[in-house]
């Protein structure tokens, strides 16, 4: 798969994901191969980060702040899932 439609692909992933369709964001990734299932989270997981810390900057944080509260709340998750909780 070229690489603008992994990015074409990740954006159609966004767009299912905020209007709450899960199922049609793993539609358009089953047919894909793993190689391009993995470029596409990586990518997923760039525009995040990118989205966290422009939130940050823009409160006046910075970009070791946005990142430390994303840590936070990846751990916190994690001891939710682990306890059931979440």
């Amino acid at each position: 798969m070229p690489e603008f439609e992994w990015d074409r692909t990740a954006m159609a992933v966004v767009a299912c994901a905020l209007a709450g369709d899960s199922d049609g964001a793993v539609e358009l990734l089953r047919p894909l191969s793993q190689r391009d299932v993995c470029q596409i989270t990586v990518r997923l997981a760039a525009m995040a980060a990118d989205a966290l810390i422009s939130a940050a900057e823009d409160t006046g944080g910075d970009r070791a702040e946005a990142l430390a509260q994303w840590q936070q709340c990846i751990l916190q998750h994690e001891a939710e899932t682990e306890t059931g909780d979440g």
